[in-house]
């Protein structure tokens, strides 16, 4: 292995850069062949950077939610509940309650698709970077049940 290269993978690790050690020289093939300036190359390597740790920590939000499934708004029928507001949950999904601290109460009868909605603005709200725990009323009492008093004898 050149010694070039063998530098710029050890600084890579220590900078904790994985995308670019992954992409860095098919990238600088590809920006040979069309020609791009260093600052177009480098502009290309710190993007797909960017976008990996982006993704990632929407990935990461996403686990430590612990949702029981993945819903999406995308996957919602809202032809199945004519009642239901789209414009209303649509601009829900946007986040602007969490920011204002106001609270969103799903209510309907079984299978009205409040357990869909919920996980859906939750997963939004993670690819927002905002952090999530999804609970259901049952398994929140559980918890709260468990959790020490902080009262001693």
């Amino acid at each position: 292995m050149p010694v070039n290269k063998m530098l710029i993978e050890t600084y890579l690790k220590k900078l904790k850069m994985p995308q670019v050690a992954k992409t860095y020289e098919s990238l600088a093939r590809e920006a040979a062949d069309n020609n791009l300036d260093y600052e177009e190359y480098l502009l290309c390597v710190l993007e797909q950077e960017v976008r990996q740790r982006e993704n990632n920590r929407i990935q990461r939000g996403i686990r430590q939610a612990a949702f029981p499934v993945i819903k999406t708004i995308e996957s919602f029928d809202f032809l199945a509940i004519p009642s239901l507001s789209k414009p209303r949950v649509l601009k829900l999904m946007q986040g602007e309650y969490i920011r204002r601290r106001e609270n969103v109460i799903l209510i309907g009868n079984s299978g009205a698709g409040k357990t869909h909605i919920a996980i859906a603005l939750g997963y939004e709200a993670c690819r927002q970077g905002m952090k999530v725990k999804f609970y259901t009323a049952a398994g929140l009492i559980n918890e709260l049940l468990a959790a020490p008093t902080g009262v001693s004898a």
